[in-house]
């Protein structure tokens, strides 16, 4: 082929021969193809390469020193000292719960009072020669079945209301999770997700209504007793001012380092909800490379991560607890011995000093 045209139609071989135009065709081809040519360029190639590639690993560098804290799997925060009222404010914020919780108020305090008219009746009236034993043993046994009335009407408003109240939150959380992008679920293990789903709502459903329901119930009897004891012995202050102060203090040292400690068990139990889900997930590629036993160990080591807050946690649990009881006995026990030690007929049961 010349300027479009067809100059010579034949073989390779004889166009070789007879075709000048040919032959310069092939030594121009061959010039181009040098094997050292070839190297040459190819060592040029290498170098560039060489000089790109350390372009990038120091582009590299720089980019993970300056986004350390942009990788792909995030630290799993926590909060940190004392949240106050406004977790259980936002509980009881969900489908009516003050109105439930001020029912439950309303109904212990009946059940208090009932509970006091009973004793006061049976202490004011059992040497009363005036009211029979029959009427006696009556009125007793109906104020007894009323508080029982108004304690059940308790029982129902702690577990039907907290039910309803939790299903907020869980249509929350739910809609959340799908609501997410995709670059949530990249940065977030799975065990952590199945840990709040689980643990976290188990919590709410069973053990948030009931304790919630036992601070009011219990601060109010505590109260209520008191006023009593003061109204008939007002020198109980004295010793009930500083018992409760003093339990204010250790409820307070208890609950900053419970709190963390409870913290650092939900953190821990993400680990190893995660790691058990990826091991299921990834048993097949264990088993081919023969990681076994590091999967193993590393799935113990997680458990006792886990275990040793929880421990810690009890053991703080049960430190309280035996100074408040050591404190109560030591009440206990020298007022017995104070009432043991007075004259006779200082004080008369049923009687106001």
């Amino acid at each position: 082929m010349s300027h479009g045209q067809i100059m010579h139609a034949s073989s390779y071989q004889e166009l070789l021969v007879s075709s000048k135009q040919s032959q310069d065709l092939v030594k121009a081809h061959e010039v181009s193809t040098d094997i050292p040519n070839v190297k040459k360029r190819a060592y040029n190639v290498g170098k560039q390469f060489e000089r790109d590639a350390g372009v990038i690993h120091g582009m590299a560098k720089e980019s993970i020193k300056s986004s350390a804290s942009d990788q792909l799997i995030k630290t799993e925060e926590r909060e940190i000292g004392d949240t106050g009222l406004k977790p259980y404010l936002m509980y009881l914020g969900q489908n009516k719960g003050y109105i439930y919780a001020s029912l439950v108020a309303i109904t212990n305090i009946i059940f208090a009072s009932g509970q006091i008219f009973q004793n006061s009746w049976l202490a004011a009236n059992v040497q009363n020669s005036c009211v029979s034993k029959l009427n006696l043993v009556l009125v007793y046994t109906a104020i007894g079945f009323g508080s029982i009335i108004f304690l059940l009407s308790r029982a129902l408003l702690v577990v039907d209301p907290g039910l309803w109240t939790s299903r907020p939150l869980f249509a929350q959380l739910l809609s959340a999770l799908f609501c997410a992008p995709m670059s949530f679920y990249h940065s977030t293990p799975l065990g952590r997700i199945l840990s709040r789903v689980s643990s976290d709502l188990s919590i709410i459903d069973l053990d948030l209504p009931f304790t919630v329901s036992f601070s009011i119930c219990a601060t109010l009897n505590a109260y209520i007793n008191l006023s009593v004891l003061c109204f008939f012995t007002w020198q109980i202050l004295l010793v009930a001012a500083p018992v409760i102060i003093m339990a204010v203090k250790l409820q307070r040292y208890y609950l900053a380092s419970s709190k963390e400690l409870m913290r650092i068990n939900g953190t821990t139990k993400s680990l190893v909800a995660n790691h058990l889900g990826e091991s299921i997930a990834g048993a097949v590629t264990i088993r081919a490379f023969k990681q076994e036993d590091r999967f193993f160990a590393k799935s113990l080591e997680l458990i006792d991560n886990n275990a040793s807050p929880s421990f810690h946690c009890f053991a703080a649990t049960e430190w309280l607890t035996q100074r408040l009881e050591i404190m109560g006995a030591a009440i206990l026990s020298s007022s017995a011995l104070v009432i043991t030690l007075l004259p006779s007929g200082t004080y008369s049961p049923g009687t106001r000093c």
